[in-house]
Order: structure tokens, then C-alpha cells, then sequence
């Protein structure tokens, strides 16, 4: 036995698997030590059950506590960062029609609770407002969202792609943060456009658009043989000086990227945006000082196919 097990793992290990070769050591470690039958029944059971029970703690853990997210549309803004680096539109087309679970606590909940995370209060439809609710909104809407969405296209121009004048109260759809002390989102829907008004820690401010149109322009694949228009519509300058405006910080031009959006879709001569993502060192360390990102999708006549700030 010894000598079989010398040639055949030691020596050969390359003629089977190592966990076979693992496994003919145990027996053979058995045989050696004249265990009895039942006692290497025993121990492979041990193990099968222990390796059982060492996979399903990764699927109870993710029961448990799920991985989660948490934004006024559902999406984390690391996601969102992700796949514009990858030259991909910043959300699924699908998310419009079938959005993720607008919010989800980044805490496990308690574990005696039958309540689902999506039930907390925290999101509120335009139809489920009370008339109470509704007048204090509208006052809101007046002295605090409408003019936050006035200064951010003031800062934008021409690349906003809807008028200020279709921003009204008959446009909003829903809101996110009714009882937190915090934060607050007001999203609003006009036509092809959404637009997102944060309130967060004293500050309002617009915090996401999409073109529903753009995005999904962007997952459709151009006919083969068509030579894409990778043309872009801004520059790096161009682009520091609208993140700088918008979000009061100065951001180093090595964190602004440009991709054309032509190279991973039909949004032809349109560019993805990305200005002041964390910078990290080789170990994940971020290196950069920035505290606030933003992620654009210019169309190529300039006007925002997306908008994301992150703070």
C-alpha cells in the first residue's frame, strides 16, 4: 500500500485531480492504520455533512443579511461607475419598465420582524399622498425643489434636455424618505425624462436624470457594417467646468474620463462621462480626495441623457 500510494499520488500527482489524490491519502491513511470500515464511514460522513453545512452558511448569511441598496432609484452609485467604465449605459432599459426595489435598508433587519424592507414608509406614491400631504408638498415644491432644479440647469444650459416650465406638481410621481430625518427624494416624470430632487442634510439639490429614450438607444446593438460615430460632444475642459460649477468642488483633470458612447451601442456621437471617482492605490486604498462623484451621458447634440451625482 505504501508503495502504490509513494508511485501513484506522490510521485504522479498530475494523473488525477488533487482532491482525488486527497481523498485516496485518507483511505490509504486508513488502511494503513487497520481503522475499521465503520470509523471511515464515519469520518466521510463527518466531512460531506461539514462541507454541506459550510456552503449553505454563504446562502443563509445572504438570506439573513442581504447584500442591498440603497438611492433614490435603486441603483448604488459603485454600480452605476462600473458599468460606465465599461463603456455600458448606466442602468438597464429594463430598470424603467421593471425597477429594482427602490430601497432597502443596508442593515439586517431585526431578526423577529415579519415586515418587508420595501414596507417601512419609506417610499410613497403621487396617488397616496393625503390632502394634508399634498399642500405641504406643493410648498415644498415651491420655496425649495423647483428652485434647487432652477439653479442646477443655470449651471447646466443648453444640455438640459426639458424646460423648466414643464417642472410642475401635476409631474411629480413619487417620493422616497417619508420618515426619515435626513433624507428626502422627489422624483418627478416628464415624458421621456425623470428627474430626481434630493434633500439631504440641509442641502436640495437635483441628484439624477435619465432619458428613458437614451438609455435605452444605448443597449441596442448598431447594424453590422455601419461605421460608428465616436464623435463626442464635450471635452475633458468642458466637462471639469460644469462638475466644478455644479458641485462647488475642484476636481483634478485626471479624474475626469470621457468614453464615446458609440463604442458599445447606437447612442452614436454621444459621450459617457465619468468626473471624480475615487482613485485607488493597488491594495484598494482611495488615494484621491474627492467627496463627491458625477456620471454624465451626453447625447450628441449636447443634452443630457443622464445625470448622477453622487453627493
Amino acid at each position: 500500500m505504501g508503495d502504490w500510494f509513494t508511485t501513484n499520488v506522490i510521485h504522479d500527482p498530475g494523473r488525477m485531480p488533487r482532491y482525488e489524490a486527497f481523498a485516496d491519502y485518507w483511505v490509504w491513511l486508513a488502511l494503513k492504520m487497520k481503522c475499521s470500515k465503520s470509523f471511515i464511514a464515519t469520518v466521510v460522513i463527518v466531512l460531506v455533512v461539514g462541507g454541506c453545512l459550510w456552503y449553505r452558511r454563504y446562502q443563509w448569511d445572504e438570506i439573513a443579511y442581504p447584500r442591498t441598496m440603497i438611492y433614490s432609484g435603486g441603483m448604488t452609485d459603485d454600480i452605476i461607475k462600473w458599468r460606465m467604465n465599461h463603456g455600458k449605459p448606466p442602468v438597464p432599459a429594463s430598470w424603467h419598465t421593471n425597477p429594482p426595489p427602490p430601497y432597502r435598508m443596508n442593515q439586517p433587519p431585526p431578526r423577529n420582524t415579519n415586515q418587508v424592507l420595501q414596507n417601512l414608509g419609506f417610499q410613497q406614491k403621487a396617488n397616496e399622498l393625503s390632502d394634508a400631504e399634498k399642500v405641504a408638498l406643493t410648498n415644498l415644491f415651491e420655496t425649495k425643489l423647483k428652485p434647487a432644479a432652477e439653479k442646477w440647469a443655470s449651471v447646466y444650459g443648453d444640455h438640459v434636455p426639458f424646460s423648466l416650465a414643464d417642472l410642475t406638481m401635476d409631474k411629480f410621481a413619487e417620493r422616497f424618505g417619508r420618515d426619515s430625518q435626513i433624507y428626502h427624494s422627489y422624483t418627478f416624470v416628464m415624458g421621456d425624462i425623470t428627474l430626481s430632487i434630493v434633500e439631504q442634510n440641509g442641502d436640495t439639490a437635483v441628484r439624477y436624470l435619465a432619458s428613458k429614450h437614451g438609455l435605452r438607444t444605448m443597449e441596442t446593438m448598431p447594424p453590422n457594417g455601419a461605421a460608428p460615430d465616436v464623435s463626442m460632444p464635450v471635452t475633458p475642459a468642458q466637462v471639469l467646468a460644469l462638475a466644478q460649477a455644479d458641485s462647488g468642488q475642484q476636481f483634478p483633470p485626471n479624474l475626469v474620463q470621457l468614453i464615446p458612447s458609440a463604442e458599445s451601442g447606437s447612442f452614436a456621437g454621444g459621450a459617457i462621462v465619468n468626473v471624480g471617482s475615487e482613485v485607488k492605490n493597488a491594495v484598494g486604498i482611495p488615494i484621491s480626495k474627492t467627496s463627491a462623484g458625477i456620471n454624465y451621458v451626453f447625447a450628441k447634440d449636447g443634452t443630457l441623457a443622464f445625470y448622477l451625482r453622487a453627493k
